[in-house]
């Protein structure tokens, strides 16, 4: 009778459907960093964990989220989802906050958002699409009002959009963003603000490459800021690459970057803008060691020596006097650190 009922069991169990379980992939990393300016000891650490399926409509659907904690208290979890197929990818959580306007701004009329002096991007919570509907790149996403623990400080609700397509070899775009992209941003750092629109081209034959954009503002109040036209010119000869850039805005710009590789371990590169503002910086590698000595616009000097161990790596700098900031007062003074960081 027993054995009867364990067949049974068996029997029913098997004509169950069993759901595919996607693999997750995990990684993460802990930083720990000394400072003498203040005798302080910051540690970082960040759990990533992720995961990709294609479904049986043959639409892939990936998910991934991070846990962040540091001894500053400036914890900041976040989470993002996303499906992809023949439509396109809809990505749901944390985007980048300008992410659809970027995307039609082909002449580079409006800088991107940055949520700090040493920050190159700005995440916020929101739904981005992406995809090709005749002819035409599209994005489009929505920025939410508040973070993901309901705080509307920092935030701002915000749409936008960006178009783009390519015309015999000229890529023209246009975007949109009814409101800023990030709050928290808007005080020190360039970006999107309320009501901007920009329209641009981009073509590139052979080492010259051209852009033209133009901004515009809903809010009258704003001046409006006229074409901003853009040419880059790069030559390479033997160990020589030399990168000049030039543009009308906001005074008539222009940078001259000049990279030689002395031989294979020894770098030297150069950079001159407007005003004669110089920076130069020499790189020595050697196996797992790379040193660096830059001497930066502001007259002072940094230097470190980073040691490359594989899923660790150890660096010892020294950072040289620098302006006070909202964003960084603590950097008014030389100051040596010692940073050990592991990745898994």
């Amino acid at each position: 009778m027993n054995m009867n009922k364990t067949l049974i069991a068996l029997a029913i169990a098997a004509a169950l459907p069993v759901a595919a379980q996607a693999d997750a992939t995990l990684s993460g990393t802990l930083t720990s960093k000394y400072k003498s300016l203040d005798s302080s000891i910051d540690t970082d650490s960040r759990l990533t964990v992720a995961s990709s399926e294609v479904l049986t409509n043959g639409m892939t659907a990936t998910a991934s989220f991070s846990i962040t904690a540091d001894t500053d208290d400036d914890t900041e979890n976040s989470g993002t989802a996303t499906l992809a197929g023949d439509f396109g990818t809809l990505t749901a959580g944390s985007i980048d906050a300008d992410g659809a306007f970027q995307a039609g701004d082909v002449g580079n009329a409006v800088a991107n958002t940055t949520e700090s002096t040493a920050s190159t991007a700005s995440s916020v919570y929101g739904i981005h699409f992406a995809g090709d509907m005749a002819g035409l790149s599209v994005a489009a996403q929505i920025n939410a009002s508040t973070n993901a623990a309901g705080v509307a400080a920092g935030s701002t609700k915000s749409s936008q959009f960006g178009l783009s397509t390519d015309l015999n070899g000229v890529t023209v775009g246009y975007s949109y963003a009814s409101a800023t992209a990030d709050e928290a941003s808007t005080a020190n750092h360039n970006g999107i603000h309320e009501g901007q629109s920009a329209v641009g081209l981009a073509y590139s034959f052979g080492d010259l490459a051209l852009t033209v954009g133009k901004v515009n503002y809903n809010n009258a109040a704003t001046t409006t800021v006229d074409a901003v036209v853009s040419a880059t010119y790069t030559i390479s000869a033997q160990a020589m690459t030399i990168v000049a850039q030039a543009d009308n805005s906001p005074s008539g710009d222009y940078q001259i970057d000049i990279s030689y590789a002395v031989n294979d371990a020894f770098t030297i590169a150069t950079e001159v803008d407007k005003g004669n503002q110089t920076s130069i910086t020499g790189t020595y590698t050697d196996g797992d060691m790379t040193a660096t000595v830059a001497k930066t616009d502001d007259g002072t000097t940094d230097a470190s020596i980073a040691l490359d161990y594989g899923n660790a790596d150890l660096t010892f700098g020294r950072v040289g006097a620098k302006t006070a900031t909202t964003i960084s007062p603590g950097d008014v003074a030389e100051y040596t650190h010692v940073t050990y960081k592991v990745t898994f």
